[in-house]
């Protein structure tokens, strides 16, 4: 299935350190009108995709439920991505009646103590609360994002999740790209213990455990398990540009929201035909890397994080230098 991460709003009611928007209290002004929107929606439903509404925070957006309902009428189906501190009980009910199918909100820890300095005063108490609102109601993820601030926490974040309900926990390791900044990457070794830690003890969770940012878990798990152990296992190579594709809020198309390399815009040219046939997902496809990746073992099942390449080389075909396989 494709999966479109679609930034629909630069708004948000928050100011998180590392935000891959760099999201501002207000809308920009050059974002989808609500006639291109539904456009947009209309390109690319014969594909049957799985729309992710971001932002920003998306519910800031006014018409946003307008396009949910408009999407999931065509088959559509929509994931919503929030903060969760505007998550009231009705705000719930107009995500019930629109047909979103699931929503993700982020948390930086267990508790306010890191998620509160990323995410600014009382942000988790609000985002308890949402996710309080969601149970029972609709079906919600955790989405964890890691840094040297709280690589520790991962553990006691997925047990919260877990007691929470939730039905997913999302790992995803921070690329510096918008507000992110280099210095808050994990080092490549923490990463790796991190992805073995996931492999060998999550396998006895009840709840699903998905990463996202490290394709090193596809070599990992390799490493760690038996084939037998990993089976049922999500560990793949990076989707930017096979399976996902990210939408800004102006409608330009690029691999990834991490990868800023935009491939085509909306209002310009149809998704189809970019997605068919920009250079940039047709590189990505024949996955010619270069560097340690290209000559790795591993990159069929991993390939390294190519947003991270492109941050750190200005080369989305380069080495991940966050992969402690070799050197980098």
């Amino acid at each position: 299935m494709l999966i479109i991460a679609w930034e629909v709003t630069a708004a948000c009611n928050l100011a998180c350190e590392y935000c891959r928007a760099s999201a501002s209290a207000t809308p920009d002004e050059a974002e989808l009108s609500t006639e291109e929107a539904l456009a947009f929606i209309d390109q690319v439903a014969p594909e049957k995709p799985m729309i992710i509404l971001s932002g920003g925070e998306p519910l800031l957006r006014p018409d946003l439920f307008t396009l949910a309902e408009y999407a999931t009428d065509r088959g559509v189906r929509v994931s919503l991505a929030t903060n969760g501190t505007l998550l009231s009980p009705e705000m719930v009910d107009k995500i019930k009646r629109a047909g979103i199918s699931r929503v993700s909100i982020s948390l930086d820890g267990p508790d306010a103590g890191v998620h509160d300095k990323v995410r600014g005063p009382g942000s988790f108490h609000l985002a308890m609360r949402g996710i309080e609102n969601l149970r029972g109601e609709v079906d919600f993820q955790i989405n964890m994002t890691i840094t040297k601030d709280n690589l520790h926490q991962v553990c006691a974040t997925m047990d919260l999740a877990e007691k929470l309900g939730a039905v997913a926990f999302h790992l995803f390791f921070l690329v510096p790209t918008g507000r992110g900044r280099e210095e808050e990457l994990v080092a490549p070794e923490e990463q790796d213990e991190i992805l073995r830690w996931v492999a060998e003890g999550c396998r006895r969770r009840k709840i699903e455990v998905k990463v996202t940012c490290a394709p090193q878990y596809g070599r990992v798990i390799r490493e760690a398990l038996t084939e037998a152990e990993r089976k049922g296992m999500m560990g793949s190579a990076c989707l930017a540009g096979t399976n996902f594709v990210f939408v800004s809020r102006t409608g330009d198309v690029c691999p990834c929201g991490y990868l800023p390399v935009v491939a085509g815009n909306v209002r310009e040219v149809s998704f189809s035909e970019i997605w068919d046939r920009s250079p940039v997902f047709l590189d990505l496809r024949k996955r010619k890397l270069k560097g340690i990746c290209g000559r790795c073992d591993f990159r069929k099942v991993c390939g390294g994080c190519r947003a991270r390449a492109y941050a750190k080389t200005g080369d989305y075909l380069e080495s991940d230098p966050l992969c402690s396989y070799g050197e980098v």
